[in-house]
């Protein structure tokens, strides 16, 4: 049951994440030209969408973040454990990670307040 209630979490919040990112590529005219070009983007480098995560060997948790007003703030969190950084990049221990599938949730704000999200899906062993 508890396993029910993470997978329907992680997918509500990864669905959340792709609806917002619909629904702002439908601007049309010139100020939707102006605000892509300032639209933040994330894209989590690692770790990998499915990845496996086990054992006592720090893995990387690693991001490129694109536009936006400097500086960048950043906000990683887990669907299970809750915040886990706010660095760009740094390093985690999977044995420090509680077991089960998880969200990885990287939200990166602007100095306009702007925000924009990526997230991966991983499996902690």
């Amino acid at each position: 049951m508890k396993w029910i209630i993470a997978v329907s979490i992680c997918l509500a919040i990864f669905c959340s994440g792709c609806m917002e990112q619909k629904e702002s590529s439908t601007q049309s005219g010139s100020n939707a030209a102006e605000k892509s070009a300032e639209k933040i983007t994330v894209t989590i480098t690692s770790p990998k969408a499915g990845e496996i995560l086990q054992g006592n060997k720090d893995v990387s948790f690693d991001a490129v973040a694109s536009a936006g007003k400097a500086p960048l703030s950043y906000r990683w969190s887990s669907s299970i454990d809750g915040e886990l950084s706010t660095s760009r990049k740094f390093m985690q221990n999977p044995s420090r990670l509680s077991k089960g599938g998880h969200v990885i949730i990287l939200k990166v704000t602007d100095a306009t307040g702007s925000s924009a999200q990526g997230s991966v899906l991983i499996e902690v062993m």
